[in-house]
């Protein structure tokens, strides 16, 4: 995961929303946008990967930095110093975070799931999110459990063919591989 990207998409939605906004929402949007990027072109715009909760399909990694518990002290402190998160509310602490890891594409399907869901309270989320086959990827489990939601369920999920995820998670791969040499996020 390139914790700069996923800090890049979390500020690009909280700017649509008036710079704060409930954290379940925001995660919410942001696997709903990975999830139509998926459909789109195969690939996820944050790169994070997920896990079945109580409360449905989550990013790992943002869940972690949302909760103040990522394994990565540095990663954790540049989070806090741009997000702050209150009482199920998150919120923009640094405007000038730079969208350059974003490609249009990518902005384009943030910009439209934060325009679907905007002014959506927790409730209405909730409802959105737990409607029947919305999501059948997701795993129901017991509240404060968590199991691994696969990339190949989600691909899976949204129609992509077996033959066509076998190539997309070995392309995957090797991008990961080849942008560990220059990058060490």
């Amino acid at each position: 995961m390139n914790t700069d990207k996923l800090m890049q998409v979390v500020a690009f939605i909280l700017k649509r929303n008036n710079g704060s906004m409930d954290y379940y929402n925001l995660i919410k949007e942001c696997y709903i946008a990975d999830r139509r990027s998926i459909d789109a072109i195969g690939n996820a715009i944050t790169g994070d990967s997920y896990v079945s909760m109580n409360r449905g399909p989550v990013l790992k990694g943002l869940y972690t930095f949302i909760k103040d518990k990522n394994e990565n002290v540095n990663d954790q402190k540049k989070w806090n110093s741009c997000f702050s998160v209150k009482d199920h509310k998150i919120s923009l602490l640094d405007t000038a975070i730079s969208d350059a890891y974003l490609s249009d594409f990518e902005e384009n399907i943030l910009g439209s799931v934060s325009d679907q869901f905007y002014g959506y309270s927790y409730e209405d989320m909730k409802k959105y999110a737990h409607a029947d086959s919305r999501f059948p990827e997701w795993t129901p489990v017991e509240k404060g459990e968590e199991i691994p939601l696969p990339l190949e369920n989600v691909m899976k999920a949204v129609g992509i063919s077996d033959k066509e995820i076998e190539l997309l998670i070995a392309e995957k791969k090797v991008f990961e591989e080849e942008a560990s040499l220059f990058h060490t996020h």
